[in-house]
């Protein structure tokens, strides 16, 4: 072990004990600590509203729709341009109210509570930092980015879709290909699936 390994067990020992007295602060102390450094004008704040989705494992005869909360068409603060680019690729996999009540006799699976949809998450760099700020856990210098997240449950439209085929037809909408190109801040932004049930 070369002594500069020992040296930064050292140093990596020390923020560990400033960690594990971030941890033992009870919920007040630490909601004090993150009001000290949070904006909250820059808090995303996504609206939702009732929907319906078909879970990638119903099928056939069972197919079902499952009771869900959609991004609203209606968005507004922080975020609300990402949550409404978000609802327009997901819709095609999603249903509204009004959907599901101009079917005939569509098997509503009704109080069904937390039940955990596929997700689609963007998270957006909003700017790029230039200057280091401590960190309010362990007071090491960091690059702190600003970033807006918003999460898109969805399902399946027709009864032979799989989780894989929605998750590249989302892929290859021109509206998820923009996130991600045009700038640096959109080049440096990035998404994750989580699949049903995660």
């Amino acid at each position: 072990m070369a002594y500069k390994d020992i040296s930064r067990g050292v140093r990596l020992a020390k923020d560990h004990e400033k960690y594990m007295l971030w941890l033992n602060k009870d919920t007040e102390a630490r909601q004090q600590a993150f009001a000290a450094i949070n904006t909250p004008a820059n808090t995303v704040k996504t609206t939702r509203v009732p929907g319906y989705i078909i879970p990638f494992d119903s099928s056939g005869a069972e197919l079902v729709y499952v009771p869900a909360r959609l991004i609203s068409a209606t968005q507004a603060g922080r975020g609300s341009a990402l949550a409404n680019t978000l609802k327009g690729i997901v819709d095609e996999f999603t249903f509204s109210t009004t959907e599901v009540a101009a079917l005939t006799n569509p098997n509503v699976l009704t109080g069904v509570r937390n039940f955990k949809f596929a997700k689609f998450t963007v998270i957006q760099r909003v700017t790029t930092a230039t200057t280091k700020e401590s960190s309010r856990i362990t007071g090491r210098k960091y690059y702190r980015h600003e970033n807006d997240s918003v999460t898109a449950h969805f399902g399946k439209k027709l009864a032979n879709s799989g989780y894989e085929a929605v998750i590249d037809a989302i892929k290859e909408k021109p509206a998820f290909i923009g996130l991600f190109q045009g700038s640096e801040n959109a080049a440096a932004s990035r998404y994750r699936f989580v699949p049903e049930g995660a």
